[in-house]
């Protein structure tokens, strides 16, 4: 194995992740302001409907993918810590979270005579919050690799039997296709999640390729441009569960992939591939942090969707990453579900935004 190639798989991780949570925030801000009407003729207004389509197909896709890439790897560690790990990054953020979240609604519309839903926590086992749908879904991707994703011990070429790469396909397909044909709420976006998950393992199960840096930047142009034209066609449907959107997020993560690898090698990026660390933060926090910035505009008066997509973007961004250092400055990260304990941490984890160490510097460590 290429002593290089740990380095250059965790900068491609972060890099991606930096790239995909920033397009979630994106596409949270601008669903608002479609679902609002702001989003009506002119230029701007087109243009903002193709940069949502983008954000959509490109966002939770990308960290399926890329949170399955690493998953092998902590397979071939311990099976047993990624259980852990997934019990203390994934459902415990998850419970966390989603009860806050619920509290807090019910509160507002008590307090502004609204409607709200029951407070009930059984709920949460088949009826996840808002956005946390996503940790739902990935807490059973997490499962399913458990059960199914057996990678050899040794370090080989393929990490993965030709059997087990068969069934990992057909899993593939079967989520497919239950994901465009159904509409099934929780267990439709699971099977779109399982897609792009289980495909990072595959992609995960061999071995590394290094590019020089011209071929990076050309392959991150190529794939740039081909995802940018394959939003502005997709678009007109207005679907994002169908079968050309799942093409057009395989795009978005290629794109994600090579443009996030070249984040390093550009001076004045660098500071994107730095969000790719925070990610987990930022999704916990962005919606809280864009209904602030939406009420406040509201309030004042101002419709515009530029500005509102600006503005709320930006706070989307910046107030969750200024939380996140304020807890890990206070020491309550790990408590309020942001970073892993330490115990779990030190094991290896596909959730920091890192490649997990090899299987030789981990037995160094715990010798």
């Amino acid at each position: 194995m290429n002593p290089n190639e740990g380095m250059v798989k965790e900068e491609r991780i972060r890099g991606g992740l930096a790239i995909s949570i920033i397009a979630i925030v994106c596409a949270e801000v601008l669903h608002r302001i479609s679902d609002a009407g702001f989003l009506q003729d002119g230029h701007v207004s087109r243009v903002l409907k193709i940069l949502q389509y983008a954000a959509s197909t490109l966002g939770y896709p990308t960290v399926f993918f890329l949170l399955g890439m690493s998953t092998l790897a902590c397979l071939q560690l311990s099976r047993a810590a990624l259980l852990k790990s997934i019990a203390l990054a994934v459902l415990y953020p998850y419970l966390l979270w989603s009860i806050l979240q619920m509290a807090v609604q019910w509160l507002v519309a008590d307090y502004k005579d609204y409607a709200a839903e029951q407070f009930e926590l059984t709920r949460l086992a088949s009826a996840p919050v808002g956005q946390f749908w996503f940790l739902y879904a990935l807490f059973i991707c997490q499962i399913v690799a458990c059960i199914t994703v057996w990678p050899r011990p040794t370090k080989v070429r393929c990490a993965l039997t030709v059997a087990n790469r068969g069934l990992i396909a057909a899993m593939i397909l079967v989520s497919a296709t239950v994901a465009i044909r159904s509409h099934l709420g929780i267990v439709t976006m699971t099977c779109w999640g399982l897609v792009f998950f289980l495909s990072g393992v595959l992609l995960a199960s061999r071995s590394d390729r290094q590019s020089g840096n011209a071929s990076g930047l050309r392959v991150a142009l190529v794939s740039g441009i081909a995802f940018a034209a394959a939003a502005i066609m997709g678009q007109r449907s207005g679907h994002y569960l169908n079968l050309y959107s799942l093409l057009t997020s395989f795009l978005g993560i290629a794109a994600a992939l090579s443009v996030g690898r070249c984040l390093p090698i550009w001076r004045t990026s660098r500071w994107i591939a730095s969000i790719g660390s925070s990610w987990k933060p930022v999704y916990l926090l962005h919606v809280f942090a864009t209904a602030l910035v939406w009420n406040a505009l509201l309030a004042r008066g101002i419709s515009q969707p530029l500005v509102h997509f600006v503005l709320g973007s930006a706070a989307g961004l910046a107030l969750p990453i200024a939380i996140y250092l304020i807890t890990k400055r206070l020491g309550i990260a790990s408590w309020a579900g942001f970073d892993e304990l330490a115990a779990v941490r030190s094991e290896g984890t596909p959730f920091s935004g890192a490649a997990p160490r090899s299987p030789d510097k981990a037995a160094k460590s715990r010798a």
